[in-house]
């Protein structure tokens, strides 16, 4: 074989190295972003129905109160307790590891982006894909998105506790 072909075949082989790990940088990109979405939509649906169940509790039993260290709060203000405690483990979840490994995966793929965005391949760029999205969708933008979607649905729990717990006055007699 001549030196020529074996440059060309070492080229071929580095070439197809670099598509085949880009491709799983994608497949990788691809996983953690379903499974954040699936702990997301999962989590919080499952935190509201944990919010409905203290409404619930609240209209059905406006009498019932639960004594603790002498303070008198309304049943509902355990099970709205439980729903942050709920909220807060699934954005820690969220937050401190799958969006950071998320994170990780899309800065490999700029690195390869960068890296090769000028290389043919077969005749076509195929590489920018992560840049273009991480350029439409700044990690700030994500970090505040996130922030948003767990925020909320914090803040109605907490203003909730706070008035079945401390603002409620329980019907008179009772």
């Amino acid at each position: 074989m001549r030196d020529i072909d074996r440059q060309v075949l070492k080229v071929v082989e580095e070439r197809k190295l670099i598509v085949e790990e880009w491709k799983t940088v994608i497949q990788t990109q691809m996983h953690f972003n379903e499974m954040i979405m699936r702990a997301r939509s999962t989590g919080v649906s499952v935190v509201i129905a944990v919010y409905g169940a203290a409404a619930i509790a609240f209209g059905q039993y406006p009498d019932r109160g639960l004594i603790l260290c002498g303070y008198r709060f309304h049943v509902s203000a355990p099970i709205l307790l439980f729903g942050l405690f709920l909220l807060l483990a699934i954005f820690v979840l969220d937050y401190f590891y799958y969006y950071q490994l998320l994170i990780g995966s899309v800065e490999r793929g700029r690195q390869i982006d960068e890296a090769f965005r000028m290389v043919p391949i077969a005749g076509s760029r195929l590489f920018g894909l992560t840049s273009e999205i991480a350029n439409r969708v700044s990690l700030s933008r994500a970090r505040t998105c996130l922030w948003w979607f767990y925020g909320l649905p914090a803040f109605v729990g907490i203003i909730s506790l706070v008035y079945v717990s401390f603002l409620y006055r329980f019907p008179a007699g009772k």
